[in-house]
């Protein structure tokens, strides 16, 4: 192990005693006398002995108890001679990802004296606990394996302790009462092994059950010079009482623990009774003894017993403690008043009690413990679990897991949940757990999964992820493990409640249903609460109590109490119910309490300076003695001051602890009674189950009761005979909760035209708000058509006003709000409750409903929540004048309620897990911040008539009012059918008014036999799966039908409605189901919907309606339709009215079933602030025209053009579109679409404004589909505008890019085309561009809203790679953030596919291309996804990161889980870059590239298009310019980003396509490059073909760059000679091909091809080729020619080549004298070779270096500077630049210049620059600081120049060890500087291929090497007789070039030839052989079109 710097390490330290088996974990502790952690790696291995030597070593985790920090070094390799690399020791690094931080210990040596008496010593398991100022230890077993502690003998331990504090107490115990087994402590002293600091605990006392006082257990006080205070020892009387009920003893071992104001006693076991000898009988008061160190005052016991015995269920009474020696009347009492039974109450064993003044059950906190077993062969276990919990405030007991509040049959069996329940003290927040078991039982291992902890009074939920054996012959063989949070969610937030129930002593009281309870207060209502008990309860005369939590509802007014009338006595007698639960309030003391809390803190005082005193006088008594520890008395003596005020501060501080709440507050039990003396039961009393109760003596609602009359529609089947409940909700006292409406008038209920009345029984609600009415859909005939519900309130009156003329009206609306009556205001009939007289009546409340609750009804809902109304609408006067007789004034109202409610959408997809689906009935809770829906069934699915089938998806419909926010659903089933179990995977509740749709992941089974059992979740929604969008409004649409023959259909009619600037909401269908299209759209009906759609703002400017052409009778003839919606501030509606009194039918009019229909008139009644009504008629100014549309369609005139297929259109314009519109007719030819022809066809629609965009498609369907559409030209009838679009494209499957659909957009057409976008990397692409910079974001609308953000961003390349485990692969959507320097964090970035591709399937490698926030260099990167559920498991194996315009790549082995239930529980995880292997790719400049395509037939082109630009500063590679579908297309102007080398400023352009595709042919006119950073703009004009056939009849061109109008090369011609060697065999019939290398680029490849001889290439000729019309390459440096060993005889020994620039009449010879040829010489048929009229120089000694320094505005300098340059080859010297008053220098703003003569550095790579203070020069204190902005050093013989970017402040120091070293930025390297460097070197190229089976190939494998000064070119990889690239190999060639410099990228390829392509590449070695450097590019993926990315290339980086 080797230390942070390296410079320290253990040495080697042999691992012995391990068993390194497959899958096992070995465990060793190492000593070491120096502390190295944090480690910087480690080096492991094995000495190769042995019959099995080989070992595979997974990772090596290291914890340093010490420091806290826990280190994983990764391995996943073989320590083996003979597999993969044969290494057995290998060197691992730390992967910083995955360092925790675990609880820090310290080293601590520990003594013990055994007295020498006789049998002094013993074996039994000894175990200490010692207690510091800040908490205690755990039990610390010294003895593990029952090791002697001989008498006479000292015992010397060491233990790691963590910090506690300063220590007062240690207790030291065994747990054997045997004979013999006793042990006689003389003492234990602990000594800090770091700091010295000395313990003393003085004992002397037999630790024996027969012997002393009989205890086993020892407390000792702490002594010693590090004591402040001694502590003195206390005896405890304990008396434990036994209740007096049957049964009430117990044969089990009792544990008893008190808890004081200092420290406990621990648990002691209860077997040394003073006065009985048969312990814990029924009624016995047992005294016992416990000695320990004072704790002062006794505040809390616990209590518990094994459960062992026969009759192990005992009933505590209470329990008893005082000291020794004071008299009983001191005695605390502690009651209980419980069981400790696992089949009573509770069935808790362990009680926690407070002192009598108190209440435990209410404030002890309870922590709901749920244990996943994980689902893997073996996991169950039948061993005792247990669990400890530690929190920042205390920690809990080793509590032994066993009674289940689950009740499942066998315990921690595989794949289930076992729930249990440990209420004890608050411990604070939960920071760990250990948990563990005792391996008994026949199968004792156990695989854990996780464990959840709920602790719904802190409101808070923490997850402990395991995963992982606790097996003695498991992994790491550990039976117990300690775990940390990987989340804490906040929950919820509960208190607790007591209820306390008393049944009556009434014959038959006792009730064997089940009672539930409800309570009311100010701040809301608890759920449904069930009173639940293992014992029997609710007897006659009996007492029963209950512990609920539940939300705080404040000051409590009400409660409803009832039972479900189940079982065999349902009936029950309710006598009192007493309700207790905690408040914190102002409470004053009175003059009695102060006194004694007084008295109380003057004895603490007191006690505590005898205990300061008493260490005082012992420290004194040491010193006089002359012991060793003099000096330390004397520094204790010194401080002793100093040190008891600290300790008086933390006295004071402990005093302050137990005071939680703000002064003068505190916290008090509240309780309230409820006076019941009633039955709740059918045929007594009232007959009612349920009763609701006000507290007694308080001030609060009056009891009522209501009327209900319940008015069945009279339609035919209306009546139900199903179960029906109502909810009545008031304004000021909650609600009635759900009553049963059993007992009506009529003997058969809810039949049809029927009127029921019932009766029921509630707390005044105040006025009345709302109801909610549903049925149990049981019975014969369950759907129910509902009219009206009536509620009259029998207990108050109002007054009616009546006959009231003149001024003396009222308005209604005044009334209804005069009288606190909420009732929806009408809006047509404001007249209708005038003019009325007072009088008394009682309250009568209206609520309208006229719908269905059924299934096969409506929208099939079985619940309905309706609101009151006006008298006047339900029960309407007859009008003077007459008419409207037939008009419902209710539905002037629906539109309001409608805007009142939500309703909810309701997804639930069911897994696909074997038998997932289920037969039971399935109900839905919706949970809102107001209110909830109750208990809602889902009959009615939209999507499937067999509902919850295994992978099938069910939406529903929920609609309810005044929900308020939702945050939580509860599902579940009633578990009957065949198969009730049910899986189920999440829920989505989309609430379109809301705007917003909400993701529930479940991801669980509700059913009995699976998971915990449960048949009921409560699921919570995730934030990051919420979808956002603008939300939906209510519109009210009437459509008229005509009164004409035949007017009517059955077809379904659509809606669109269209706002201002083309705003539109989506295509409705106005029918839900077919029943509903015969019922509506009859002849001379108005149809009315109630519809949510999107809100098109104020202005309706067209609606299109039609229908789908179905049924019996589809031709509709419209008359007019009419939209009324609300005004924005809901004070009014307007209605429009649409004419239309035409067709929409096939055989009707023209034939067309879409229309488009404009206002006419707009109707608007608004309320006024006075009350008055105000309505207004007008017509709407200048609607939109009713166009008619001229399209022409021209078919081109190619083979196959024509199509049979269906075709549509959408045109879209800046007013709107036209819809899709099927083109049916053509108004000039019978046969439409064929070849060469073109067709007319007549669109009606509105006005569209000026066209820019057309969509086209057909439905592939007929033989002949396929169609290439020429053109389409559109004509406007009425103002005879044109618009051409220019097409030519195939819409075929089979031709092109294979769509059937495609976008055209006009010919003039300039402005954005972004919905051409279809996957997020467009739309990226889009957020980088220029046309986003002066945007402002919070003004971007659509889906480019979730991708501009604030800041620079730029672009990333994120590519992950999916691991192969079988449950890898994930359905859930990843992000990632970046986080920079000072922790800048960019925004969540979704990794995104495009439209129709989600997830990461296993073995996958995706990538994705985002842009986010430039957070400079990144430090740490978050991956994760949003899954919630315990499904959603992800296996990332790595995760890559490429930021170009930095020019760094990281790679990161993650092979990690991100998922809940798999490694360590996350779902997203933070990597530190310090893990990953960083390559240089090139930094990389953004540039917006447009692209011309030239105004001419079929100039646009389906080809791959290729770019190459060269600049003064070098080249780029060849980069393809990606099409997206539309781009290069015929007179179109293409924009996006690229990514360039900093080779600015360019000289030019190479262009190349492939002429592949169906139009292989380009009109390229001219491209423009424009820098994003500078601005700078650079053209390349072109303006002809790139084709075979046209113009220059060439598939590549070269552009000259245009900067500033200015051309930045010139043109000229080149003559190549080639010479053939004068030796047999040297000529060949090859073809040739050259490229030219010169200062200003490369020519690009150039075939040889016309010659002036006929016979090219043969022996000892001269062939000539001229190559006119090139751009000037200046001075040539290099030629690469080869052939493509084609031809009988391809080999070819060439001489030299000659190449003639003609403009410059310069000459270039290429000496070339060798063969390319396979099989002469090396084999090689590529060469390079330098120019001969280039001298190489030889390599400089000397040199000068002019240095410019530029000084920013930050700060200037008066004083010296000093600069030393870093050479690849050597180190400068110092160069000082010295400031003068003469000669100043480094002024703020300016340039100086300076030259430096030095040895010859070769490339400078780094630079140090310090700030020196001149000579006798005084420095002030301030600093003084020195503001370089840049540094450019150019050396003078070569030119090369080399850029600092340093903007940095250096401060002035004295001395020269101060400075700053900034590296190279940009280096421009000459070409006089190239030149030098063009020698012959030999490259070794070594090929490593992975070791996993299959890795080998048989394909052709080609390699290119790049570095500074060029590139090999494609050189194959061959050699004769050897089978290459074979799994494990290392495979060896040699490659000729030319000098290419620093190496920066390898390209490795293969062609996919042979059997087996597939090639993992581990990595490529190449070594210069004239330098000796190596460089190895690592790969470790695979190339092979089936596996990872598919990709058969890859480019290797050099790591840095």
């Amino acid at each position: 192990m080797y230390g942070a710097r390296g410079n320290k390490n253990s040495g080697k330290i042999f691992l012995e005693g391990g068993v390194f088996d497959r899958g096992r974990t070995d465990i060793f502790h190492i000593e070491l006398a120096v502390l190295l952690s944090p480690l910087s790696r480690v080096s492991i291995g094995h000495g190769n002995v042995g019959v099995n030597r080989g070992w595979y070593c997974e990772k090596v985790v290291i914890l340093c108890p010490f420091t806290g920090i826990q280190q994983t070094f990764p391995c996943s390799n073989w320590l083996d001679e003979k597999r993969a690399d044969g290494l057995i020791e290998r060197q691992l690094y730390e992967m910083v990802s995955l360092r925790k931080k675990r609880l820090k210990k310290f080293p601590w040596s520990l003594w013990v004296w055994t007295t020498d008496l006789k049998k002094a010593g013993t074996n039994s398991p000894i175990f200490i606990q010692i207690y510091g100022q800040k908490g205690r230890t755990d039990e610390i077993l010294l003895n593990p394996n029952n090791k002697w502690f001989k008498p006479g003998i000292i015992e010397k331990f060491r233990i790691e302790l963590p910090d506690v504090g300063r220590f007062y107490k240690i207790r030291v115990w065994h747990d054997k009462r045997s004979s013999g087994s006793g042990w006689h402590l003389e003492r234990i002293t602990l000594m800090n092994t770091l700091n010295k600091d000395k313990y003393n605990f003085n004992c002397n006392r037999w630790l024996d059950a027969n012997e002393d006082d009989n205890e086993i257990v020892r407390e000792m006080t702490a002594e010693g010079p590090t004591v402040h205070r001694i502590m003195g020892m206390a005896r405890y009387r304990v008396t434990v009482c036994t209740g007096e009920l049957e049964g009430a003893g117990t044969d089990a071992n009792v544990y008893l623990c008190l808890f004081g104001d200092v420290g406990d006693t621990g648990e002691r076991l209860l077997y040394n009774c003073r006065n009985n000898t048969d312990l814990f009988e029924k009624g016995n008061a047992d005294e016992f003894t416990i000695e320990s160190v004072t704790m002062r005052n006794v505040r809390r016991v616990r209590i518990r017993h094994d459960g062992k015995g026969s009759g192990s269920g005992w009933y505590l009474d209470r329990v008893l403690v005082r000291e020794e020696g004071q008299p009983e009347s001191d005695n605390v009492e502690f009651p209980c008043l419980r069981w400790l039974d696992k089949d009573k109450d509770d069935g808790q064993l362990v009680r926690e009690l407070l002192p009598s003044d108190s209440n435990a059950t209410l404030k002890n906190f309870r922590y709901h413990i749920s244990l996943k077993t994980g689902d893997v062969s073996g996991a169950s276990t039948d061993s005792r679990v247990y669990i400890k919990l530690y929190g920042d405030k205390s920690d809990t007991i080793k509590q032994v897991l066993l009674v289940s509040d689950n009740n499942l049959k066998d315990y921690f069996e595989r794949g289930r949940v076992d729930e249990f329940t440990l209420e004890t003290l608050n411990i604070g927040t939960i920071n760990r757990l250990v948990i563990g078991h005792d391996s008994t039982g026949m199968h004792a291992s156990w695989f854990l999964g996780s464990v959840q902890i709920r602790v719904p009074r802190q409101g808070k939920q923490y997850t402990f992820p395991a995963n992982r054996w606790l097996d003695k012959n498991q992994a790491d063989g550990r039976l117990e493990v300690e775990l940390y949070p990987s989340e804490v969610v906040e929950i919820q937030k509960l208190v607790h409640y007591e209820v306390e129930i008393w049944t009556g002593d009434v014959g038959g009281a006792g009730t064997s249903a089940r009672v539930y309870m409800q309570i009311y207060g100010e701040k809301g209502k608890t759920e449904v609460l069930f009173l639940s008990s293992r014992s029997k309860v609710f007897e006659r005369a009996s007492k029963d109590t209950f512990q609920l939590e539940a939300a705080d509802v404040g000051e409590v007014y009400k409660l409803r109490l009832g039972h479900t009338g189940e079982g065999f006595g349902p009936s029950w007698f309710v006598d009192t119910v007493w309700l207790r639960h905690l408040v914190v309030r102002e409470v004053d003391l009175t003059p009695e309490e102060e006194a004694r809390k007084k008295k109380e803190k003057d004895k603490l005082r007191q006690l505590l300076k005898k205990e300061r005193l008493k260490a005082k006088l012992q420290r004194k008594k040491k010193k006089r003695k002359g012991s060793d520890e003099e000096e330390e008395g004397e520094e204790e003596e010194s401080s002793s001051s100093e040190e008891s005020s600290s300790e008086e501060e933390e006295e004071t501080e402990e005093e302050e602890e137990e005071e939680e709440f703000e002064p003068g507050m505190q916290e008090v039990i509240e309780q309230h009674k409820f006076e019941a003396h009633r039955w709740l039961a059918r045929g007594k009393e009232d007959n009612e189950l349920v009763v609701e109760l006000v507290p007694a003596g308080k001030p609060g609602p009056e009891p009522n009761v209501y009327e209900v009359q319940v008015i069945t529609g009279n339609v035919p089947k209306a009546g139900t005979d199903a179960n029906v409940y109502l909810t009545i909700y008031g304004e000021e006292y909650g609600d009635t909760g759900e009553r049963p409406l059993k007992k009506s008038d009529k003997s058969n209920k809810f039949e049809q035209g029927q009127t029921d009345t019932f009766t029921i029984y509630a707390i005044d609600l105040g006025a009345l708000t709302k109801i909610r009415i549903r049925h149990d859909n049981t019975g014969n005939r369950a759907g129910w058509f509902l009219d009206r519900i009536d509620i009259t309130d029998m207990n108050n009156e109002i007054t009616n006003v009546e006959s009231l003329s003149g001024s003396e009206h009222l308005h209604s609306s005044h009334l209804l709000y005069s009288l606190k009556i909420p009732c929806l205001v009408p809006s047509r009939y404001p007249e209708a409750w005038l003019s009325k007289m007072y009088s008394w009546r009682r309250k009568r409340y209206y609520f309208p409903c006229q719908r269905w609750l059924a299934v096969e009804e409506d929208d099939g809902q079985l619940s309905r929540e309706l609101l009151p109304v006006d008298e006047s609408y339900v029960l309407p006067q007859s009008e003077e004048g007459g008419g409207g007789g037939d008009n419902n004034p209710l539905d002037n109202l629906a539109l309001e309620q409608k805007d009142k409610s939500t309703t909810f959408s309701v997804t639930i997809k069911t897994g696909v897990k074997k038998n997932a689906g289920t037969d039971a009935n399935v109900f839905i809770t919706l949970f809102g911040t107001q209110d909830d829906t109750g208990m809602t069934l889902l009959k009615s699915s939209k999507t499937n008539s067999n509902k919850f089938e295994r992978d099938s998806i069910e939406i529903f419909t929920v609609e309810t009012l005044d929900l308020g926010d939702l945050w939580k659903v509860r599902l579940g089933h009633d578990n009957t059918g065949k198969a009730p179990g049910w899986f189920v995977d999440w829920v989505e509740v989309d609430a379109p008014s809301l705007g917003k749709c909400m993701m529930f992941p479940c991801g669980r089974w509700l059913a009995k036999n699976e998971d915990d059992g449960s048949i009921i979740r409560d699921l919570f929604h995730t934030e990051l799966q919420t979808r956002l969008y603008t939300p939906f409004v209510p519109y009210e649409i009437t459509l008229y039908t005509s009164d004409v023959f035949a007017a009517g259909t059955d077809a379904n009619i659509f809606i669109i409605i269209y706002g201002c600037d083309a705003v539109c909401t989506q295509q409705k269908y106005l029918c839900t189901n077919k029943r509903e299209q015969k019922q509506f759209f009859e002849r001379k009906s108005a149809s009315r919907f109630i519809v949510e759609l999107e809100d098109v703002g104020e202005i309706i400017e067209k609606i299109r309606i039609g229908h789908n052409n179905t049924g019996m009778n589809p031709g509709w003839h419209c008359s007019h339709v009419d939209i009324r919606r609300l005004l924005p501030d809901k004070d009014g509606a307007e209605t429009l009215t649409f004419p239309c009194d035409r067709w929409l039918a096939t055989s009707e009019d023209d034939k067309k079933t879409i229309r488009e229909l404009v206002p006419y008139d707009i109707f608007t009644e608004k309320y006024m602030k006075d009350g008055s009504l105000r309505q207004v008629y007008k017509e709407v100014e200048e609607p939109l025209d009713i166009v008619l549309y001229s399209v022409q369609i021209f078919t081109g005139n190619i083979p196959g053009a024509g199509t049979d297929a269906k075709v549509y259109i959408t045109i879209y314009g800046d007013l709107g579109d036209t819809g899709e519109r099927y083109l049916g007719k053509s108004e000039n030819r019978t046969n439409k679409f064929e070849r060469g022809t073109a067709d007319t066809f007549i669109i009606e629609a509105a006005d569209l404004g000026v066209i820019y965009k057309i969509k086209l498609r057909h439905d592939n369907s007929k033989w002949c589909a396929d169609w290439y559409v020429e053109k389409v030209e559109i004509w406007n009838d009425t103002n005879e505008d044109e618009f051409l679009f220019l097409c030519g494209r195939w819409l075929s499957l089979k031709k092109e890019d294979g769509r059937l659909e495609r976008l055209f957009y006009e010919k003039e057409y300039t402005g954005d085309r972004s919905s051409n976008c279809s996957s997020p990397a467009d739309f990226w692409e889009i957020a980088l561009s220029s046309k986003m910079a002066d945007v402002d974001i919070n003004t971007v609308t659509g889906p480019m809203a979730d991708y501009v953000q604030e800041g620079p961003i730029i672009p990333y390349y994120v590519s992950v790679t999916t691991g192969k485990h079988k449950d890898a692969a994930t359905d859930s959507r990843a992000f990632i953030f970046l986080i920079g320097e000072d922790d800048e964090r960019s925004k969540r970035i979704w990794l995104d596919y495009p439209r129709g591709k989600r997830g990461f399937s296993r073995g996958s490698v995706e990538e994705f291309y985002v842009a986010g926030l430039d957070v400079g260099i990144i430090k740490k990167i978050e991956l994760g996804h949003d899954g919630a559920s315990p499904e959603s498991c992800w296996l990332v194996e790595e995760l890559c990161l490429a930021v170009p315009t930095q020019g760094t790549k990281y790679m990161l082995n993650c092979n990690c889980w991100l998922a809940k239930d798999r490694g360590d529980g996350i779902t997203s995880r933070v990597f530190d870059l310090l893990d990953a292997m960083v390559v240089n790719i090139g930094v990389k400049v953004l540039y917006e590239m447009t692209v011309w395509t030239g105004d001419v037939v079929g100039g646009g082109t389906d080809s791959n298009i290729f770019m190459t630009l060269y600049g003064i500063n070098g080249s780029t590679e060849e980069m393809q310019l990606d099409k997206k579908k539309a781009r290069f297309e015929r007179e179109q102007n293409d924009t996006f980003i690229m990514e360039i080398l900093d080779i600015a400023p360019f000289t030019k352009m190479r262009i190349r396509i492939d002429g592949l595709g169906s139009r292989p042919e380009w009109f390229l006119e001219r491209i423009l490059l424009k820098n994003m950073n500078t601005g700078d703009l650079t053209m390349f004009y072109y303006g002809d073909w790139l084709s075979q056939r046209k113009g220059k009849k060439t598939l590549v061109c070269e552009m000259c760059a245009v900067i500033d109008e200015e051309e930045m090369m010139e043109w000229t011609s080149y003559t190549v000679a080639v010479k053939t060697s004068n030796i047999l065999g040297a000529g060949t019939d090859a073809n040739v091909f050259i490229i030219i290398f010169g200062e200003n680029g490369d020519s690009g490849t150039l075939a040889l091809k016309q010659s002036a001889n006929w016979n090219k290439f043969e022996r000892n000729n001269t062939d000539t080729f001229n190559f006119p019309d090139m751009l000037s390459l200046g001075h040539l440096c290099k030629l690469r020619v080869w052939h493509d060993n084609k031809g009988i005889f391809p080999g070819w020994h060439l001489s030299y080549v000659d190449v003639k620039d003609n403009s410059r009449d310069e000459t270039f010879r290429f000496q070339c004298d060798c063969w390319l040829s396979k099989s002469e010489g090396d084999g090689q048929t590529v060469r390079d070779f330098a120019c001969a009229n280039n001298k190489i120089h030889d390599e400089l000694e000397e040199t000068t270096y002019e240095i410019v320094i530029e000084t920013g505005n930050g700060g200037e300098t008066r004083e010296n500077v000093w600069l030393i340059l870093e050479g690849r080859k050597n180190r400068s010297k110092e160069f000082l630049v010295e400031n003068s008053s003469r000669q100043r220098a480094f002024r703020k703003g300016t340039t100086d210049t300076f030259e430096f003569d030095s040895v010859y550095l070769g490339d400078i790579a780094s630079l140090c620059v310090g700030h020196l203070a001149r000579e006798d020069r005084f420095i002030p204190k301030r600093e003084l600081v020195w503001h370089v902005k840049t540094i450019t050093i150019t050396e003078m013989e070569y030119g090369n120049v080399y850029f600092f970017n340093c903007d940095c402040l250096i401060p002035l120091k004295r001395k020269r060890k101060y400075f700053k070293v900034f590296e190279v930025t940009k280096t421009t390297e000459s070409f006089v500087s190239k030149v030098q460097s063009l020698v012959p070197v030999k490259y070794e190229v070594i090929v490593t291929t992975g070791y996993e089976p299959g890795a080998g190939t048989d394909a052709n494998v080609f390699v290119t090497i790049f570095g500074a000064n060029g590139d090999t070119g494609k050189r194959e990889l061959k050699q004769k007789m050897r089978n290459l690239f074979e799994r494990g190999s290392t495979d060896r060639f040699f490659l000729e070039t030319l000098e290419l410099g620093e190496l920066r990228k390898v390209r490795l390829e293969h062609d996919s030839s042979g059997y087996c392509s597939g090639w993992l590449v581990e990595k490529v070695e190449v070594t210069n052989t004239s330098t000796g450097v190596a460089t190895i590019f690592n790969c470790g993926r695979w190339l092979d079109k089936k596996q990872g990315d598919g990709l058969t290339w890859r480019d290797l980086f050099p790591s840095v």
